[in-house]
């Protein structure tokens, strides 16, 4: 089955956040964050995986040339590849072992299929086993994935950037306190983080 962006809960979601004091004033402004879900499980997490502590533009480029590489994206495929030739579409040594072992984990695991009737919580649990897939990650799955309505990453550093302009801050929240700051947001914290990147890079960007 095909997960598509619940057009409805994405609507009530930007009435709520339009009403709010600290993010709506940016809001009203921006146009709406358009984005698309990726529902290969497989590949969505050999991107995140590839886009961890880069660059937006620099994490696409090199998913660019891994999917030149490896046009059909499976993890049997996967593993067959040189590590040499991974590394050369600049993916890093340390990421090319975490591919791998994403690649074993998924057969072990008949490839996660019923991962989607799982609650954040537990999918976030699940996917945290595997050798390089952390927290990051596995919130970006749930949110280009999965298509998850109510997901912050307190890690990704663009968001705390957003946090820090939209509350007028002097400095960058800690995780602790912008766990506090997001609350507001509940249940629609993946569109306050879809804004918050907005804010911060001027536009939509290529996820």
């Amino acid at each position: 089955m095909k997960i598509e962006v619940n057009k409805n809960s994405f609507q009530k979601g930007l009435n709520f956040l339009k009403e709010d004091d600290i993010i709506g004033p940016y809001i009203n402004k921006l146009s709406p964050p358009k984005y698309k879900l990726d529902n290969n499980y497989f590949r969505s997490l050999c991107k995140y995986i590839i886009y961890q502590q880069l660059s937006i533009a620099s994490a696409s480029k090199t998913f660019d040339r891994f999917k030149n590489l490896i046009t059909n994206i499976k993890p049997s495929i996967l593993l067959k590849l040189d590590n040499d030739d991974l590394q050369n579409t600049g993916i890093s040594r340390r990421k090319v072992e975490y591919l791998k072992e994403l690649s074993r984990n998924f057969i072990r695991n008949n490839y996660y299929k019923d991962i989607d009737k799982k609650t954040n919580e537990e999918i976030i649990k699940c996917l945290s086993k595997i050798k390089g897939v952390g927290s990051w990650t596995s919130e970006m799955f749930l949110i280009f994935t999965l298509g998850r309505i109510d997901v912050f990453s307190l890690k990704d550093i663009g968001l705390l950037n957003g946090l820090k302009t939209v509350f007028k801050l002097s400095d960058r929240p800690s995780i602790t306190n912008a766990e506090l700051l997001i609350k507001r947001w509940s249940p629609y914290k993946t569109l306050a983080a879809l804004y918050l990147w907005k804010i911060i890079d001027g536009d939509d960007f290529n996820w």
